[in-house]
């Protein structure tokens, strides 16, 4: 199949601790949507691997995706995935990805960036807030 010219359309891009799919419908369920990460020190790793939605409308002929985690405090690139090669004849039908993410390196608390790109052009992306976790009363922190 022949690479398209045009890019496709992000419609979603969702960052959940699960996703399955419902085995009668083919409907996807998304559980635990996340947009902020705590982490009881920094730099550090989260403790958990996720999974990212991605819904796309008018691909045509071969598209290649690439996701990125970036710090938007330097604009580094911290995780960056495989090439993802999908295709569809019918710009009209709608394409639902579902991509397992390792976990997130977190350098610092701060505002990042979960990004998709396709031809070197970023066609969507979703904020994270990373925060230092809350000290439990009473402690010596």
């Amino acid at each position: 199949m022949k690479k398209s010219n045009s890019l496709p359309v992000l419609q979603a891009l969702v960052l959940a601790d699960r996703i399955y799919t419902d085995h009668q419908t083919g409907k996807r369920i998304i559980c635990g949507t996340f947009s902020k990460i705590f982490s009881s020190g920094f730099p550090s790793v989260t403790s958990f691997s996720a999974f990212a939605f991605i819904l796309l409308v008018d691909v045509i002929g071969e598209v290649v995706l690439q996701l990125r985690f970036v710090s938007l405090h330097d604009n580094q690139i911290l995780m960056e995935s495989k090439p993802m090669r999908i295709q569809s004849n019918d710009p009209l039908t709608p394409l639902d990805i579902v991509v397992q993410i390792p976990p997130f390196p977190l350098p610092r608390a701060g505002i990042y960036s979960f990004e998709c790109w396709t031809d070197e052009t970023m066609i969507g992306s979703v904020r994270i807030q990373v925060a230092k976790l809350p000290s439990k009363e009473g402690s010596n922190d």
